[in-house]
C-alpha cells in the first residue's frame, strides 16, 4: 500500500511538471503580397487589383525586416505605369492568423502613405490623422518615414487577440495629399504552447495513475 502511495505522489509530481511543459510559438505579421488581401476591387476603384509588392517612393524609409511595401496596384514610385489614387481614396488591407495559447508577447511597427488607422478583431487600437500637414505624407504617426512609424507593443495588442481562434488585423490606409500611395507593417505574436511529447507524456502519467488507484 505504502508503495502504491508513493508512486502516486511521484507520478503526481511528474504530471504537475509536464504540464508546465510549455513552447514558444511566434506567429509572424508582415505585409507581402502573400499574406495581405484588399477590398479595392469592392470598391470600385479604378486600376483596383490582387496586393502586390510595390517599389517604394525613394523618399520612404525602406521596408520593415522582413516585409515589403505593398498597395492594390503600382502606386509607390514614380515612372512607367505608375498610378496615383486620388486624394480621399481610402482602402483596407487585411492579414488573417489563427493562434492557440495564451499570449505572452506581441509587437507591430507600421509606416504608411499617407496615413493609416490601426484595426484589430473589430476594435480600432489607432486612428489616422486625416486633415493634418503632408510634407511627406503624414508628418505625425503614421506616416512613411521612421521618425513616424506607428510602433504598438503588448499592452496595446494583447487585448483585443483571440488566443484560441481565428484574428484579424487591418489598416484603412488613406490619401490625403500627394501622389504615392501603400502600407508597410512587420511585427509579431508569442503565445505559450503545450509541447506535443510532453502532451503524450502527460496522458500515459494519467493512465498510470488510474492503473494505481484500481491496484490499490
Amino acid at each position: 500500500m505504502y508503495k502504491s502511495i508513493k508512486r502516486l505522489a511521484t507520478l503526481l509530481v511528474l504530471s504537475g511538471a509536464l504540464l508546465s511543459a510549455k513552447a514558444d510559438t511566434v506567429t509572424p505579421l508582415f505585409s507581402s503580397a502573400g499574406t495581405t488581401t484588399n477590398n479595392s476591387i469592392s470598391l470600385g476603384l479604378p486600376e483596383a487589383g490582387a496586393t502586390e509588392n510595390i517599389v517604394g517612393n525613394s523618399a520612404w524609409a525602406a521596408p520593415l525586416a522582413g516585409s515589403s511595401w505593398v498597395s492594390y496596384t503600382t502606386s509607390g514610385s514614380t515612372g512607367a505605369g505608375f498610378f496615383s489614387p486620388a486624394n480621399g481614396t481610402a482602402v483596407t488591407f487585411s492579414q488573417t492568423f489563427s493562434l492557440s495559447g495564451p499570449v505572452t508577447s506581441a509587437y507591430l511597427d507600421v509606416l504608411a502613405d499617407d496615413t493609416a488607422t490601426v484595426i484589430l478583431n473589430g476594435v480600432t487600437i489607432y486612428h489616422a490623422n486625416l486633415g493634418g500637414s503632408y510634407p511627406t505624407c503624414s508628418s505625425l504617426p503614421i506616416g512613411c518615414l521612421t521618425p513616424t512609424e506607428g510602433l504598438f507593443n503588448t499592452a496595446q495588442l494583447a487585448p483585443y487577440l483571440n488566443d484560441d481562434g481565428s484574428n484579424t488585423l487591418s489598416f484603412v490606409v488613406y490619401q490625403e495629399a500627394g501622389s504615392s500611395f501603400g502600407l508597410d507593417y512587420a511585427g509579431g505574436v508569442t503565445v505559450k504552447t503545450p509541447e506535443p511529447g510532453s502532451l503524450l507524456l502527460l496522458g500515459a502519467a494519467f493512465a498510470g495513475l488510474a492503473l494505481l488507484k484500481f491496484r490499490s
